[in-house]
């Protein structure tokens, strides 16, 4: 009895081990999870399941044949934006195996409103932005088209801001992706819905392959943001897009590799803020920290608009807030979250006064004189053991200056290196010595 006890232990384990093989082919190291012994209990929580280079070639081969038999030997796994319907109000009532529960607090359930003096006070900031700066350095030829043709989009002949614009930025392809030459692939309606999905299949495809670089919980909780009325992809009950795992390579290498303190609010610059997504994704890792967010106007137009409709209760400044205090500027910015404000303010920060300082494919895209000026004034304002992390080009291009030729003023210890992101650009992390 005893043997025959023993024996079907052996086929209990047996099993057990076809299923950790079974894991180990399809899943990513740090989606295979260690298994009760006899029962081979199996993670069931879709979330945190992500698919190795096999795994991703049957969800590829699944969708596929989902997509063209119409659900009828597969289900898809994939809503589009602009074709189907999904509440996510509802389908996070309670929790089950295919969404990450309880929600992050990342994915949107219904849209924010924003006041019309807020309105305003972006257009009014806008305007001082240019009124102010009174230090006329050399843009890049190709900034001066978007700035005209941003002109054009966002206000009427009366320089009223045409807020329609503003709120569809990001969902309207003659908007950002025409200003900005914006690269990253985007649901377009016109394209059809066949040619959208197999695109889509992509992206979800590129969302699994960085689960062997990114933490498992931290991408199992990004979602992108409803602000501009974005077109997303939907997957596992949040939105993603590429541009979105983009932002979360910058957000991971941050908080996974800086000490941010939780006794003190740590000061973040960001140069070349874009429009805020890898900021929205660092306030929510480390909210007590104060993000300054330098770019140049027009891009901090849809900063404004993009961080207030995904933070409405966040403290953030625009110039209009800050120009009167500027002689003051290093006490003032303490009592907000975000500070949104143009290259000419960075001037009244004062010496070692900056905790961290970001730039991602940026830098190495704008005119040599803005580089070096940027260059100086991190040397500056950088505490003494301040972090300053990198995202860009090594090589020079027709917009700029590589990395390979940048003179950094001071010198930093590197302490992070990586190469995983969808432009090939080295991530540094050094630190100030």
């Amino acid at each position: 009895m005893v043997f025959l006890r023993w024996i079907k232990e052996r086929f209990l384990l047996f099993r057990r081990l076809l299923i950790e093989l079974y894991n180990s082919v399809i899943y990513q190291p740090q989606s295979q999870f260690l298994l009760h012994r006899l029962n081979a209990h199996r993670c069931k929580e879709e979330s945190f399941l992500f698919y190795s280079f096999f795994g991703r070639l049957g969800f590829a081969t699944k969708e596929i044949v989902a997509l063209f038999t119409n659900n009828k030997i597969f289900k898809k796994s994939i809503k589009l934006d602009g074709f189907d319907e999904i509440d996510y109000r509802e389908l996070y009532k309670k929790g089950e195996s295919s969404i990450l529960y309880p929600k992050s607090p990342m994915v949107m359930v219904e849209k924010s409103k924003i006041e019309d003096s807020y309105y305003e006070k972006i257009a009014n900031s806008f305007i001082l932005s240019y009124t102010y700066n009174r230090e006329k350095r050399d843009i890049s030829s190709e900034w001066e088209r978007i700035s005209s043709e941003f002109r054009e989009i966002f206000f009427d002949k009366n320089n009223n801001i045409i807020k329609e614009n503003l709120e569809n930025f990001r969902g309207d392809p003659k908007i950002y992706n025409k200003i900005f030459n914006n690269q990253y692939p985007y649901i377009e309606p016109k394209d059809g819905y066949v040619k959208n999905y197999l695109k889509a299949i992509d992206l979800v495809l590129e969302y699994h392959r960085y689960g062997a670089k990114i933490k498992k919980e931290m991408l199992a909780s990004v979602s992108e943001s409803m602000a501009g009325n974005y077109l997303s992809v939907n997957y596992r009950g949040k939105k993603i897009s590429e541009q979105l795992l983009q932002h979360t390579v910058i957000a991971n290498d941050l908080v996974t590799n800086i000490p941010f303190s939780t006794t003190k609010r740590d000061i973040v610059l960001d140069i070349g803020c874009g429009f805020g997504g890898s900021a929205r994704l660092l306030n929510i890792y480390t909210p007590n920290t104060i993000q300054i967010l330098l770019d140049l106007p027009e891009t901090l137009f849809l900063t404004a608009y993009y961080l207030k409709y995904n933070f409405p209760n966040k403290k953030i400044a625009l110039l209009e807030d800050i120009y009167p205090h500027l002689e003051s500027l290093d006490e003032v910015i303490l009592e907000y979250d975000f500070i949104i404000v143009p290259p000419f303010v960075l001037d009244y920060l004062k010496e070692e006064s900056i905790d961290v300082v970001v730039n991602a494919s940026s830098l190495a895209f704008m005119s040599k004189e803005y580089l070096e000026y940027y260059l100086e004034q991190t040397k500056r304002v950088l505490k003494s053991g301040g972090y300053f992390y990198s995202l860009n080009t090594t090589n020079d291009t027709q917009w700029g200056v590589g990395s390979y030729n940048w003179d950094y003023k001071a010198d930093y210890l590197t302490l992070y290196f990586n190469y995983n992101n969808r432009f090939a650009f080295p991530q540094w992390l050094g630190r100030k010595v």
